[in-house]
C-alpha cells in the first residue's frame, strides 16, 4: 500500500501499518530477531512506532490545513488570504449619543456613561463639544416682541421673519405723473408700476405687485392711503425689501423702511418654524408653542451650527458625541437606553441616544468564515450585481444586511407614494418634488377623490407621462416619467392625522441602488466606488463624497433602509404536564425579539414564523398572536394576524418594549 501524497490524496499509515513495517525491516537487517512486545526489539519497535505516527498525523494536519474546509484557526485564516478576505475580528457596539449641557463643555476622550438597565458601559472614543456649532438639538426663546425682524442662522442659511411697512414721503403727493416705481423683494426685481390716475391708485397698484409676486415671497400687500404699505408674509414666507427705485417726474418719493411688532411670542416662533421646514432640509422645527421652538437634526450624524439673532437666545445645546462600548460583542443599545453619566462633568447635564446603536460582534468563529470565503469568490468579479453586494457584505465592517437593485432600461423606473393611513377631513397633503417644487392637495368629499386630486396635479407636470391610484385602501400613487427624463419625489406629508408617505422605486435609467444596514457611509461608498460599473449611476436616499485616486471629488449614493417597527401582542396558554420557567415570559419576548433582529433588508414578517418562537420555551400549549407595523415608534399600532410584507429599500425594526407577552 502507498503512504504519502497519492493520486487518491494524502495517506497516513496506522499505528499498525508503522509497526509492522519497523519489524520487517528489523528482521531484514538483524535475521531472526524477537519482535514481540516484551523483548528490547519489541519494545524499541513500539517507541519508534509511535513516535512515527505522530509524524504521519503532523504531516496529515499539514496537508489538510491548505484546504479551507478542513483548515482550522491560524491556517484557516492563511488559506482565506488566497480569497482577498481575513477574518473579522471582534467589534464594539458604537453610537452617536447626544450630550446636552452648557455652550462650549469639553467631553474628554474616554468619558463614561452607562445603560441603566443592563449595566454596559461606553465611553467616549474621540471626545468633543458641546456647542451650537455642531449641534443635534438647539432650543431658541424669543426674549421680547419688537418691531424688528426675527433671525435663526443655520449653517449659514438665514430664516428670517418680519412685518415689514413701507411709509413714503413727499412735498407734495407722494406719486406724480410719469413715475414709474421699481420694487425689489428679496433680491428679485419686480416689474416697473407706472403712474396710474394718481398718488393713491398708484400707491394700491405698487401693493398689488408685492402681493402678486410670488418667489418664496408669499404675502398680503396693503395700501393705507396716502403713503404707507404694510406687508404680511403668509406661512413658510418671508419679504424682505431691499430696494425702491422711484423715476420720472418733476419729483420723487423717498421711503423707509420699518416694522410692525408681531402679535405674540408665539407667532414668532410659529413663523419661524414654517421658515425652517420648508422644502428638503436636514433638520426638523418644532413649534412648543410655549415662547420657544426646538431644531432637531434628522440624523445625529448630521449636526447643524446655529446662531441667532436680536432679541433671541439659544437656552437649550445638546451635541454629537461617538462612544464605543467598553466590551467587545453583540450588545445590543436600543433608542433611548444610554442615559446615565458615570464621569461627572461640569456643565454636562444629560445624555441620551436618539439613534440605535450599531451592535458590535463576535470574533468569527471557523465555521462564520468558512460560508463568508464561499460567498466571497463572488468579490473577484466587478461591476455585477452580485459583486456589488458581495463587495459590501464583507468587506465593509457593521454591515449586517445589503441588497443591490439595478435599472437595466433606459427609462426611469416608476415612483411608488405609500400613505400608512387613509386621509380625514381637513387633511392637507403636500408633495415636494425636484429638490424645492411643490403642490399641495386638500382632503375632499373621501379617500378616492382625494387620491385622484393628487394624481391629477402629478399629470400637470410636463416630465410625467401617467399617474394612477390603487392599491390596499387605494393608498397608493404610482407615477410613471417621459422618456429621458429623470424625476424626484423628496417628500409626501399629511398634516391633520401626521403622516408621510413612503417613497419607493424611482431608480434612473441604467443606474443600480445599494441598500444597507450597518456600517459607516464613508466606508459603504468607498466600497461601492471601487466595484461599481464605470459610466454607471448610483442611486439612493443617502450620499457620500469621497477622492478618488486621481485627486477628484466622487459622490455616491446609496439607501438607508426604512424602519418598519414592528409590534407583537401574545397570550399564552401553558401546558399543565410542563412547567413554564419562572422568567418564561421574559424569555418569549427576548426570542421573538432574536427571530426578528435575525431578518434583514426586504424580509417579509410572516406571522407563523413569529408564533413558531414561543415554544422554543417549555411548558407552552398555544399562543393567541397579533402584529402589527407602524412608521413611527410612537404611532399607535393596528393589531391582526396578517403577513407584514417589507419592501425591498425597508427593514423590521424589533424592540422589547413593543413586544407584550401575556399568560391567559
Amino acid at each position: 500500500m502507498n503512504f504519502g501524497l497519492t493520486p487518491q490524496g494524502f495517506n497516513a499509515p496506522r499505528l499498525a501499518d508503522i509497526k509492522q513495517s519497523l519489524e520487517n525491516a528489523f528482521i531484514a537487517e538483524l535475521g531472526d530477531v524477537n519482535t514481540e512486545p516484551q523483548s528490547v526489539i519489541g519494545q524499541i519497535i513500539g517507541i519508534f512506532a509511535k513516535f512515527f505516527a505522530d509524524l504521519w498525523e503532523n504531516l496529515e494536519d499539514v496537508y489538510f490545513s491548505q484546504y479551507p474546509n478542513s483548515a482550522s484557526g491560524v491556517s484557516l485564516d492563511n488559506v482565506v488570504q488566497l480569497n482577498g478576505i481575513t477574518r473579522l475580528p471582534a467589534t464594539r457596539t458604537s453610537v452617536i449619543a447626544t450630550a446636552d449641557g452648557l455652550e462650549g463643555t469639553l467631553i474628554p476622550m474616554n468619558s463614561l456613561a452607562r445603560v441603566p438597565t443592563s449595566g454596559q458601559t461606553f465611553f467616549a472614543n474621540v471626545g468633543g463639544v458641546i456647542t451650537r456649532s455642531n449641534a443635534d438639538i438647539v432650543k431658541v426663546q424669543v426674549d421680547v416682541v419688537a418691531t424688528q425682524p426675527y433671525t435663526i442662522v443655520l449653517d449659514n442659511q438665514a430664516f428670517t421673519y418680519s412685518l415689514p411697512v413701507i411709509t413714503f414721503s413727499n412735498v407734495g403727493d407722494i406719486f406724480v405723473a410719469s413715475n414709474s416705481i421699481v420694487v425689489t423683494l428679496n433680491g428679485i426685481q419686480l416689474t416697473a408700476v407706472p403712474f396710474n390716475t394718481d398718488s393713491n391708485t398708484t400707491l394700491a397698484d405698487v401693493a398689488s405687485a408685492i402681493q402678486a409676486f410670488d418667489s418664496g415671497t408669499a404675502c398680503t400687500a396693503v395700501a393705507t392711503n396716502p403713503d404707507i404699505i404694510t406687508i404680511t408674509p403668509l406661512t413658510g414666507n418671508n419679504v424682505v425689501v431691499n430696494s425702491i427705485s422711484i423715476t420720472g417726474g418733476a419729483t420723487q418719493a423717498s421711503y423707509v423702511i420699518t416694522f410692525l411688532a408681531p402679535a405674540n411670542e408665539d407667532a414668532i416662533t410659529a413663523a419661524l418654524t414654517a421658515l425652517i421646514n420648508v422644502g428638503t432640509p436636514t433638520w426638523l422645527a418644532v413649534d412648543n408653542m410655549d415662547t420657544t421652538l426646538t431644531i432637531n437634526a434628522l440624523d445625529p450624524a448630521l449636526p447643524f451650527s446655529a446662531n441667532v439673532g436680536l432679541n433671541l437666545s439659544v437656552i437649550y445645546q445638546a451635541s454629537p458625541i461617538s462612544f464605543f462600548a467598553e466590551n467587545f460583542g453583540p450588545i445590543p443599545l436600543p433608542i433611548g437606553t444610554l442615559t446615565f453619566i458615570v464621569t461627572p462633568i461640569a456643565g454636562w447635564n444629560s445624555i441620551t441616544n436618539l439613534v440605535a446603536g450599531v451592535t458590535g460582534t463576535l470574533r468569527e468563529t471557523d465555521a462564520e468564515l468558512r460560508i463568508r470565503r464561499q460567498n466571497s469568490i463572488k468579490l473577484l468579479g466587478a461591476g455585477t450585481v452580485e459583486a456589488i453586494r458581495a463587495g459590501i457584505l464583507q468587506k465593509v465592517a457593521g454591515v449586517t444586511s445589503a441588497l443591490v437593485f439595478e435599472n437595466v432600461t433606459l427609462q426611469q423606473e416608476p415612483i411608488l407614494l405609500v400613505f400608512p393611513l387613509p386621509f380625514t377631513l381637513g387633511d392637507v397633503i403636500t408633495v415636494t418634488y425636484n429638490t424645492s417644487d411643490n403642490f399641495m392637495v386638500n382632503f375632499s368629499f373621501d379617500q378616492a377623490t382625494t387620491m385622484g386630486l393628487i394624481v391629477a396635479q402629478f399629470e400637470l407636470l410636463p416630465e410625467i407621462s401617467s399617474a394612477t391610484y390603487g392599491g390596499t385602501g387605494n393608498q397608493t400613487v404610482t407615477v410613471n416619467m417621459n422618456i429621458s427624463t429623470v424625476f424626484t419625489v423628496n417628500s409626501a406629508v399629511v398634516t391633520g392625522v401626521a403622516q408621510s408617505a413612503a417613497i419607493k422605486g424611482g431608480r434612473p435609467p441604467k443606474s443600480f441602488e445599494v441598500v444597507v444596514e450597518g456600517g459607516t457611509n464613508e466606508d459603504i461608498a468607498t466600497q461601492i466606488w471601487l466595484t461599481k460599473p464605470a459610466g454607471i449611476e448610483t442611486f439612493g436616499n443617502t450620499n457620500f463624497t469621497i477622492t478618488d485616486s486621481q485627486g477628484d471629488p466622487q459622490t455616491i449614493f446609496f439607501s438607508r433602509p426604512t424602519p418598519i417597527y414592528i409590534w407583537v401582542q401574545v397570550a399564552l396558554t401553558l401546558y399543565t404536564e410542563e412547567s413554564f420557567p419562572p422568567n418564561g415570559i421574559q424569555l418569549e419576548a427576548e426570542n421573538i425579539l432574536a427571530y426578528g433582529n435575525s431578518l434583514g433588508v426586504g424580509i417579509d414578517v410572516l406571522f407563523q414564523r413569529v408564533l413558531a418562537q414561543i415554544f422554543s420555551v417549555t411548558g407552552v400549549s398555544s399562543g393567541n398572536m397579533q402584529i402589527a407595523q407602524t412608521n413611527s415608534p410612537t404611532d399607535s399600532p393596528s393589531f391582526g394576524t396578517a403577513d407584514i410584507s417589507i419592501a425591498e429599500n425597508e427593514i423590521s425594526i424589533w424592540d422589547l418594549n413593543r413586544i407584550s407577552v401575556t399568560v391567559v
